[in-house]
């Protein structure tokens, strides 16, 4: 069986090991068979047919700050990330990008991204569209349901070539197709109530205000949030 590959986004560090944990048991996959791949250090990009399909990080970067604002780090993952982006939609190799890599996946395909979506740590309601209800990755789930959001940028413009598959009162693009195989969520599929409270102790003043963090606790601990996306996408391209 080929191994899935996971491109990191972000900085090492606390967060992005967290992370890996999620996905890992989110997808209920063997530590083996997900590979990372740090976007921000130097080196030849990973050869994508040697696995059967990628999983794309979330990331504290902001694409929309002026280039000369990013750290020599943003530039690099940003540089290596596109590349790879322009590989997985032209070949609609199986990918789910999380916040950061739908946001990407969306840019390359010739959309737009804006803040006037944005949204605070929470748990809002999310909608299926009709495009999703047909859709393999959304089996089974229910019209509604709740997933972990927070970010400072969103999918504006929505590029001819995908389809939106979940959508929210606050962010019109809670989740999109690209293709066939292709696919990117806002929300974090990913993330675990004990993630989403080790988050909020850390974003506060980033993601939401300070002054909010009860309600914001109190709001993410109490919800049911959505866990079976990155299980279904496993099961449905290994290989």
């Amino acid at each position: 069986m080929k191994s899935f590959l996971f491109l990191v986004c972000r900085p090492m560090g606390e967060i992005a090991d967290m992370e890996r944990h999620e996905v890992l048991d989110r997808g209920r996959i063997d530590a083996d068979d997900l590979v990372s791949c740090r976007l921000d250090l130097s080196g030849p990009l990973p050869r994508l047919d040697d696995f059967s399909g990628v999983i794309i990080s979330g990331s504290p970067y902001n694409l929309m700050t002026a280039d000369e604002a990013k750290t020599p780090a943003q530039v690099t993952t940003e540089e290596k990330l596109a590349d790879l982006c322009d590989e997985i939609l032209e070949r609609d190799i199986p990918t789910l990008g999380l916040c950061y890599g739908l946001q990407v996946l969306a840019l390359r395909a010739g959309g737009s991204l804006t803040r006037d979506h944005a949204e605070r740590i929470s748990a809002p309601i999310l909608s299926v569209t009709e495009a999703g209800r047909d859709d393999p990755l959304l089996a089974g789930l229910w019209p509604t349901f709740r997933g972990y959001v927070g970010h400072a940028e969103a999918v504006g413009r929505i590029p001819e070539s995908m389809s939106v598959l979940v959508t929210s009162e606050t962010a019109p693009v809670q989740m999109g197709k690209f293709g066939t195989n292709v696919y990117g969520t806002q929300f974090h599929p990913e993330i675990s109530r004990e993630g989403a409270r080790f988050r909020i102790g850390l974003y506060g003043g980033t993601y939401f205000d300070p002054h909010d963090y009860e309600d914001v606790l109190t709001e993410c601990m109490s919800a049911y949030t959505e866990d079976s996306i990155l299980r279904t996408f496993i099961e449905l391209y290994r290989s």
